[in-house]
């Protein structure tokens, strides 16, 4: 039963504060102090899935950072008050497992806004390929001590700089021969973390807005190896709203004329994408969704996002709409979004991870392409609209239901 197997989870970026709520409210599910709300496979949709419980989750990874998960709890509670006294006391023994499990991370060509937050790791110093045959023996080793049923790997790192790939990783193995030759200035960190995830026959489920598993070339080592993999940018505030109002301004044949978008946020994050170059990557993704889903383009958009050190991880977003009706009158909408981030991003990943375990258990490799809906940026999908992406993974979840009340017409069904 899934309810019963052992799911390594392996964060990069572990001391963050996405990984920090994401342990700490696995714990807090543990004694019995939160429910699931937040969690979407907790939705009557998926319950008859044979999901792997986030109960029986073990947590390590990778942190560049000299850093502790209790230490971190602690202060994210003080400093956001999530994470309250009473679910600190009953986190703090897995927070203090997990923090037993952590590795030096990596932080080769991710930019100098990361500098902000942490030193060169010593990592970056070796030859590629020494790096990500480092990489696979943690996550090898990992898995042997807690003897795992499966281990997923997700990158919850701070966005890395703008990148822009060459033409050789678009195939599998041009990209391999840079790896092998240590073309080091090629290579951004999230694209070796995805690679030794992949190369372990590890789920690989990218976050973040940083290129990890989204090139062609990695996409055919998740083919290779057997490892689905999914991403990228996972949407929780402003974007979710865009792609959930925009399909509705479309609908009723209502002509935007500008959407304005500020982002305010406080916390490590909003540190490292102060930095343009870290901060190009993330506008793009949160921008195009409205190209895509108003009719004929949107005449005026624009994102802004700016690092104010005193909210913390309570990320408010303030957007205003200028349409225009019948009769060419204009009218707007403006709304405010004021949420906890890492509240918001932590059951998601509790999420993808049992989505990304239960499709590895089934012999699905490459883009898990269900998932767009958690996603600004999601690989292989074009569709936008938030309200079509959750079709296709309701869609997803009926066929595998399907499948398990009629194994044997599902297969002959199969092309």
């Amino acid at each position: 039963m899934s309810n019963e197997r052992r799911v390594g989870v392996w964060l990069i970026g572990a001391c963050g504060s996405v990984s920090t709520c994401a342990i700490a409210g696995v714990e807090a599910l543990r004694a019995g102090l939160i429910d699931r709300t937040g969690m979407v496979t907790d939705l009557e949709d998926f319950r008859s899935l044979d999901l792997a419980a986030p109960e029986n989750f073990v947590f390590g990874g990778h942190e560049a950072r000299p850093a502790d998960l209790v230490k971190e709890a602690e202060e994210f509670g003080r400093a956001n008050g999530v994470l309250t006294p009473e679910i600190l006391a009953a986190a703090r023994p897995g927070l203090e497992r997990a923090s037993a499990n952590l590795r030096p991370g990596l932080t080769l060509n991710c930019g100098d806004g990361l500098r902000r937050v942490a030193p060169v790791a010593d990592r970056d110093r070796l030859p590629l390929p020494e790096i990500v045959e480092s990489l696979k023996r943690d996550l090898a080793e990992f898995r042997s001590r807690h003897a795992l049923d499966d281990l997923v790997v997700v990158n919850l790192a701070s966005a890395e700089r703008e990148f822009a790939a060459p033409r050789e990783f678009a195939y599998l193995e041009s990209f391999l021969g840079l790896l092998a030759a240590d073309r080091r200035e090629l290579f951004p960190a999230s694209v070796l973390y995805a690679t030794a995830a992949l190369e372990s026959g590890c789920p690989y489920v990218n976050f973040t807005s940083s290129p990890g598993s989204s090139l062609p070339a990695v996409d055919e080592l998740s083919r290779r190896h057997g490892a689905p993999h999914v991403g990228r940018d996972a949407k929780t505030g402003e974007t979710l709203l865009k792609t959930a109002l925009a399909p509705m301004f479309a609908a009723r044949n209502l002509r935007v004329l500008s959407w304005e978008g500020h982002n305010l946020l406080g916390n490590r994050d909003g540190l490292v994408l102060d930095s343009p170059a870290h901060k190009e990557a993330k506008l793009r993704d949160k921008d195009a969704v409205l190209r895509d889903l108003l009719p004929g383009g949107c005449v005026h958009s624009r994102v802004r996002i700016d690092y104010v050190p005193s909210l913390g991880d309570w990320k408010t977003a303030w957007d205003f709409i200028h349409f225009s009706g019948f009769l060419g009158a204009r009218m707007h909408l403006q709304f405010t979004w004021h949420g906890c981030d890492s509240a918001l991003a932590a059951p998601l990943v509790l999420d993808l991870v049992r989505f990304a375990e239960f499709a590895h258990r089934r012999g699905e490799r490459g883009t898990m392409r269900h998932l767009a809906c958690f996603f600004k940026a999601p690989y292989a999908v074009e569709e936008h609209n938030f309200h079509l992406q959750t079709e296709m993974l309701l869609d997803y979840a009926q066929e595998h239901r399907t499948r398990s009340r009629h194994p044997a017409a599902a297969e002959a069904g199969r092309p």
